[in-house]
């Protein structure tokens, strides 16, 4: 599996998804799932952030406008 880390918006996004990355090749291996969604949420400099699709930042609830 080729991990390409595709957030560009900023630092703490790249970090989150690198993160991310980590987690989902941890847990899946060199062959991750098909088919299926898998959403992380994880904690970059004490804020969590929610990845969605392994590559795309999204709004926790309590953030949406």
């Amino acid at each position: 599996m080729k991990l390409i880390n595709r957030s560009k918006q900023s630092p703490v996004g790249r970090r989150a998804c690198d993160a991310v990355l980590a987690a989902h090749h941890e847990k899946f291996g060199d062959y991750g799932r098909q088919k299926h969604v898998t959403n992380y949420t994880v904690v970059v400099d004490g804020v969590a952030t929610a990845m969605i699709g392994v590559r795309k930042l999204r709004n926790l609830p309590a953030q949406a406008n």
